[in-house]
């Protein structure tokens, strides 16, 4: 089994993560996305990563990865049993993908003045409701997004927040300190060994990030 990915990517990390939390051993292939026509035999139909390659066949795009795995490779469990709470992951997913990811990447790429002001605030909306219907109405006790053990929703966040320095250095975005189960959550991940397995320092982040983002 074989993994293209991309080194800073989001979307590679979640499925190096599922990969790992199932205890899978696969091939890690980095490609340099800036340089991505050397490796379009490689990327997927849209020309991007990840892409696994299991028995011979390519399976595109992280959210779909991450599934086709789950089916596969059922043990550990990284989706709920119960069709209903699956439809419950599948919204926050779809919400990561769809809500909170676009308003991440527009806010990195605006640039100084109106827009950007608005797109800071639509990113401190999402984590407000991330904070209010994601985490908050969990039982106390509960670790991760939606049970006592990690998850594909877990997943399909954490790696925009392993490289969050770059919004908070780069656009003043902090997570706020009233989001209280939203840094437990964080804290928990962050204590997760596949998640150490693919944790870099933020001094490291904002070194490599201050090329792209930095006014």
């Amino acid at each position: 089994m074989k993994l293209i990915a991309a080194e800073y990517c989001p979307f590679s990390l979640r499925c190096v993560l599922a990969l790992r939390e199932k205890r899978k051993r696969f091939e890690l292939v980095t490609v340099d996305m800036a340089e991505k026509t050397q490796f379009g035999e490689l990327l997927s139909p849209y020309g991007r990563v990840p892409v696994l390659e299991h028995k011979e066949r390519p399976i595109y795009e992280s959210s779909v990865i991450n599934e086709y795995l789950e089916e596969v490779f059922p043990e550990p469990a990284l989706l709920p049993e119960d069709p209903y709470d699956r439809a419950v992951a599948r919204f926050w997913i779809d919400f990561c993908n769809t809500r909170f990811m676009p308003a991440y990447f527009n806010l990195l790429k605006s640039t100084p003045g109106k827009k950007r002001d608005a797109l800071r605030a639509e990113l401190l909306e999402h984590l407000t409701f991330i904070e209010d219907q994601g985490l908050s109405p969990r039982p106390a006790d509960q670790p991760f997004w939606l049970s006592n053990g990690i998850g594909l929703v877990d997943f399909a966040f954490y790696p925009f927040f392993e490289r969050f320095a770059d919004v908070e250095v780069f656009r003043n975005v902090k997570v706020p300190d009233q989001l209280t189960q939203l840094r437990k959550w964080l804290k928990t991940m962050r204590c997760l060994p596949s998640v150490q397995s693919i944790s870099r320092s933020r001094a490291h982040y904002i070194e490599y990030f201050r090329k792209f983002y930095a006014d």
